[in-house]
């Protein structure tokens, strides 16, 4: 009987699947790959010429060996990275919107104050007025950095806090697994 895995990718076929595979099963598929580059010819400690079908072939059959937990924790990962950096971009722009607004302000309120100043007929008042105006305006671009300071940090205090949760479900599906790892390996 002709083996069609055979015929495809010119291996024989394990016979195995994810519910019959074992850590051992996983580890013999690894070592194959480790041989799969010893034999190959070496030239300054690269492997040139390995065959890449084969390659291949071991490194899906260990994907599909691996836990869903693991796929899922992988996942999760991922999307945390990305929206880890989403959250950073975001966070980004709107600290540079806001900064700009509170220059503009400022901005300005200096001209406006530079224009009061200019007014020959009452210098004096102009003066009083424009150093109230620039104060006025310094303090309203101090609350609003202060709020996009506060907005940051809020941001990056709900990111953490999620992070947290995402950490801690990686963390407890690794810990079942070392507790499967356990189970399996004892006789």
């Amino acid at each position: 009987m002709i083996d069609q895995h055979h015929v495809v990718t010119g291996l024989p076929s394990s016979g195995l699947n994810r519910d019959s595979a074992t850590p051992v099963d996983i580890i013999k598929l690894l070592d194959r790959l480790e041989q799969l580059v010893e034999d190959s010819m070496q030239i300054f400690g690269r492997a040139m010429w390995v065959n890449a079908d084969e390659f291949f072939v071991y490194t899906n059959k260990i994907r599909a060996f691996l836990p869903e937990d693991l796929k899922r924790a992988n996942r999760m990962s991922r999307d945390s990275e990305k929206l880890l950096e989403e959250t950073k971009d975001e966070v980004r722009q709107t600290m540079d919107s806001v900064r700009q607004e509170a220059d503009r302000y400022l901005q300005d309120a200096r001209e406006r104050a530079q224009q009061m100043v200019s007014q020959s007929e009452v210098t004096r008042q102009a003066n009083a007025e424009a150093l109230r105006v620039v104060e006025a305006a310094e303090k309203r671009a101090a609350e609003i950095r202060f709020g996009a300071d506060q907005y940051a940090k809020e941001v990056l205090a709900s990111l953490d806090a999620f992070l947290g949760r995402i950490m801690g479900t990686i963390d407890r599906g690794r810990q079942k697994l070392d507790h499967k790892d356990v189970r399996a390996v004892k006789p």
